[in-house]
């Protein structure tokens, strides 16, 4: 198998021109700025001003913003999140290794760093402005980005990332309607928990948030808070260490402390442009997870998150015994669906993405596992028919792996047939019927 070259963060910049009032206060603009090597302040204004220049230049031919720019070592992508914010996101790349970067994945990791940013902090203007103060500003970015580019996958980055969607748990409408009453009750008795989320592993089962909102936190559960305390617990999954007793995955871990609930900013309900702020619990138990996000303006008492954790603790385990019991055993598995779908053979990985309702199913990680460049492929395939409401693409790689691609409206499937020697006719018919059995003959038109 070929070595795939490994990519590398260069340099991760955020800067506002504006802040430059006079010449001599080029630093000013630059809010937060991190390079492999260790740089100068000069060394910053001159990489920070070839940012600025790039980007005015590429306006005057176009009403697009820029964003990329591709050199023999480098990818540059652009993201103005605000008017006149700009973040930028340097990758460096081995020599012949351009192949193995993705534009729109590399793009896509930008976009979700400032997502979750403004999930537990706010956008950029709204924040500046009530700090009042560009240091205090400064360190908000710095106490935010400086670990979190630490988790950006420059080297592992691939189609997923750039769906960065959501993965549902297939449950009959008997065990979903339990789940739903819990939930009701659950409200009904705490007043101050506004909106829930509940997912049963990694899988969601419902969410009271926008479809924005429950994207990004649910990438945070996935890819940031679960994992973390995988890693301090050294189990398979979190729940593991759970097995007799519950408790809040970010709050105390007894209630003779001070309670410390993150603060998010949803655009769920949001009035006038202005986000609506909530306090942050996610409750572990079993294999069940729930997020609850109580009213930022009531003040929960010691006594109120003791009340709430003994009811989840009474609670939550009996309805974990009962979705566990009426989970379906292939959504458990890797690569699981809110589909039952039958596998049209062993040799065939697929991506369904659904940019609607963000929902994905993926067996592009089932063993044997995929070439890097096999996923990087997808991804420039991505790239081409993203802004496409019709697409169908095949193509066959120089390692004899055929690659299709079909779009229509506001579905894609990506589809990878491994077997070797096949000919293009039964490649077409074996993504044919992969498609009637994912879609039930409605999605795709016939070939």
């Amino acid at each position: 198998m070929e070595k795939v070259p490994v990519p590398w963060l260069q340099n991760f910049i955020i800067f506002n021109p504006t802040l430059c009032i006079k010449e001599g206060q080029e630093e000013e603009k630059i809010l937060f700025y991190y390079c492999k090597d260790e740089k100068s302040d000069d060394a910053k204004i001159r990489q920070v001003g070839l940012c600025e220049g790039m980007i005015n230049f590429t306006n005057k031919f176009s009403n697009n913003t820029c964003e990329v720019l591709e050199t023999k070592r480098t990818r540059q992508v652009y993201f103005g999140p605000e008017p006149d914010f700009w973040m930028v996101l340097t990758v460096g790349v081995p020599e012949k290794g351009c192949r193995f970067v993705s534009n729109l994945t590399m793009r896509s990791l930008l976009i979700t760093s400032y997502n979750l940013f403004t999930l537990f902090y706010g956008p950029f203007t709204p924040l500046m402005n009530k700090l009042a103060d560009t240091p205090a500003f400064r360190a908000k970015l710095k106490r935010f980005f400086g670990p979190y580019r630490t988790t950006l996958k420059i080297g592992e980055s691939e189609i997923l990332d750039h769906v960065a969607g959501v993965q549902y748990l297939p449950i009959d409408p008997n065990t979903y309607l339990c789940c739903q009453r819990f939930l009701s009750s659950l409200q009904d008795r705490f007043s101050p928990v506004l909106y829930t989320m509940l997912l049963y592993k990694d899988k969601l089962i419902y969410s009271a948030l926008n479809k924005h909102d429950t994207k990004v936190l649910y990438h945070y559960l996935i890819n940031i808070l679960f994992p973390a305390h995988l890693e301090t617990s050294g189990m398979e999954f979190i729940s593991k260490s759970l097995q007799t007793m519950g408790r809040y995955l970010n709050g105390p871990d007894n209630f003779d402390e001070n309670i410390k609930a993150s603060r998010l900013h949803l655009t769920t309900d949001s009035k006038d442009g202005e986000l609506s702020q909530v306090f942050l619990l996610v409750y572990n138990n079993m294999d069940t997870t729930l997020c609850l996000m109580i009213d930022a303006t009531t003040s929960c008492t010691k006594t109120f998150y003791k009340t709430l954790h003994a009811f989840l603790s009474t609670n939550v385990p009996t309805l974990d015994n009962i979705v566990s019991k009426q989970v379906a055993p292939k959504a458990l598995s890797g690569g699981s669906s809110s589909h039952h779908v039958t596998p049209v053979n062993d040799n065939i990985r697929y991506l369904l993405y659904n940019y609607d309702n963000l929902a994905y199913v993926s067996t592009l990680h089932t063993p044997p596992l995929i070439s890097t460049a096999f996923m990087r492929t997808i991804s420039d395939i991505a790239a081409v028919i993203k802004d496409k409401r019709e697409a169908d693409i095949v193509i066959k790689t120089g390692s004899d792996i055929w690659i299709s691609a079909r779009k229509s409206k506001s579905r894609v499937l990506f589809s990878l047939i491994l077997q070797k020697n096949m000919h293009y006719i039964n490649v077409v018919e074996d993504v044919r019927r992969l498609s009637l059995n994912l879609f039930n003959k409605t999605y795709f038109c016939e070939y």
